[in-house]
């Protein structure tokens, strides 16, 4: 009788130890994010900013949102992307607009909880990494002026996407994957050195928003044509071109 009580109490014990450890999974988790966004304010220089400043948390202590853009001359731009954001797997926004980014790591495609990514005014970008076409529930894409020339073919994948911002970058024509972004709604091309604009564009089923002003737009087929003036009445206008009549 007594070894059938023991036997019981050690059930007990074990059963409440596994209660005890589940309910301080949470803190943990909290306890590990905020860490880790500490780590990168330190490392991006921004001592004096509190994590709560940065980062928005879920329940569990996750970070979902992470807005590091910069804030005008009162913070200093960083160069290098902070390795330690590859480490919040539970990111949905990724803010990073303003500072001196010069390139963006490949492991950002592990990262497919992402829905909103601002890299806009890091000018020394160049070129954007293929692995970001795994990043399927990504909606909006912000990439003005990064010094963008091109898009690589896996973009096609971003089925989700619904804006797209790559004004003020140098793209001569619309990279190919774009018309593939099925669930597009607005397109911001301004500002680039596109000259032409593909017949595949008027069947994107999504798209009621496109902004071509200022680029080389001279030549189009008819039926882009129709379909530019319906979206944007003004198109032509500040097209860089002699034989368009503003």
């Amino acid at each position: 009788m007594r070894s059938k009580t023991l036997v019981s109490s050690l059930t007990l014990l074990v059963a409440l130890t596994a209660l005890l450890a589940a309910s301080f999974a949470s803190p943990a988790c909290a306890q590990d994010d905020r860490a880790t966004v500490r780590k990168i304010l330190d490392k991006v220089g921004r001592k004096d900013d509190k994590v709560e400043d940065v980062a928005d948390f879920s329940r569990e202590g996750r970070v979902i949102k992470l807005n590091l853009t910069r804030r005008g001359l009162s913070t200093e731009p960083f160069s290098e992307f902070p390795a330690e954001i590859l480490h919040l797997t539970a990111l949905k926004g990724l803010l990073l607009k303003g500072n001196s980014i010069k390139s963006i790591p490949h492991e950002i495609g592990n990262l497919t909880g992402l829905i909103e990514i601002d890299l806009a005014n890091n000018t020394d970008i160049g070129t954007l990494p293929p692995s970001m076409g795994n990043l399927t529930n990504l909606k909006k894409l912000d990439v003005r002026f990064c010094g963008l020339s091109t898009l690589p073919f896996s973009f096609g994948n971003l089925k989700s996407l619904e804006m797209l911002q790559l004004w003020g970058n140098y793209f001569t024509d619309l990279p190919s994957c774009v018309t593939e972004m099925t669930a597009l709604k607005d397109l911001h091309l301004n500002n680039n050195k596109i000259t032409t604009l593909p017949p595949d564009i008027v069947k994107m089923p999504n798209l009621t928003y496109i902004d071509v002003q200022r680029n080389n737009i001279c030549n189009v087929a008819p039926t882009v044509d129709a379909w530019l003036t319906h979206l944007s009445k003004g198109w032509k206008d500040h097209q860089w071109c002699e034989n368009v009549k503003h």
